[in-house]
């Protein structure tokens, strides 16, 4: 841990340090992650500016180390002449802060153009091409609508309850409860409750209901719920009897 700081200073020293892939991917992450905890919206563009706001704030405590370090090498050299003559301390501050200018145009802001930018951008897009594919994975994980409607009326019918129905009341509070779309909730509560006939069963609509009962069924066995697969199984004949052999 010692010489793992140790080189981070070294590392700052060389201003190294701020210009790195890793400690600018790393502080992206960890400035994002911190500010979504405390805001209910927090992008990734107010994350960026923290950053470049951040780089800056290293560029002068950059500054500041090599003027106290130099000033500490003048002052053990030449401390008898210094102290006697204190005009000589007042030069010393003032070429310490007109050396800031060469500095400033020919090290920080090249190095923030072409080099920091440039890696903030590339790790902004990384940042982002994880977060999609772990949202991406999560919707592939989460339940379809349709089989959380199939659920609902499982725990129904085994709580002995009266409230799943196709109705726009109905499809508005299974939004509620499950955050998804309205519309797409009444659609298959109509196909539930519903008694038209549908398509013919090599349809690839048929596919996709009964998929969802197979979703339903492998939580229903996990959950080892037997009422609840009963009550699946019945709905699941039911539907397969209003699949028409034909399309009339």
């Amino acid at each position: 841990m010692r010489s793992l700081n140790l080189r981070r200073i070294q590392s700052f020293a060389t201003f190294d340090l701020p210009i790195n892939y890793h400690y600018i991917y790393s502080r992206f992450h960890k400035t994002h992650e911190d500010h979504c905890s405390s805001y209910a919206v927090w992008p990734t563009a107010a994350t960026r500016h923290k950053l470049i706001s951040g780089y800056w704030d290293d560029v002068l405590r950059h500054y500041l180390l090599l003027l106290g370090v130099s000033t500490l090498f003048v002052v053990l050299f030449n401390s008898p002449l210094i102290f006697t003559k204190g005009i000589y301390l007042g030069i010393l501050f003032m070429i310490g802060a007109l050396a800031y200018v060469p500095l400033y145009y020919f090290i920080y802001r090249p190095t923030f153009n072409c080099d920091f930018l440039p890696k903030l951008e590339t790790a902004i897009i990384a940042f982002e091409g994880k977060e999609q594919a772990w949202l991406e994975k999560c919707k592939q994980d989460q339940l379809s609508n349709r089989a959380l409607v199939l659920l609902f009326y499982v725990l129904e019918k085994t709580s002995k309850l009266s409230f799943l129905s196709p109705t726009d009341r109905c499809a508005d509070q299974l939004h509620q409860i499950f955050g998804v779309s309205p519309k797409g909730m009444k659609n298959e509560l109509e196909l539930i409750f519903k008694n038209d006939k549908l398509v013919k069963p090599d349809s690839r609509h048929y596919l996709e209901v009964f998929k969802s009962f197979s979703e339903t069924y492998t939580l229903l066995e996990a959950m080892q719920f037997n009422e609840g697969i009963q009550h699946l199984k019945e709905l699941e004949l039911r539907l397969k009897k209003r699949f028409s052999p034909k399309i009339s």
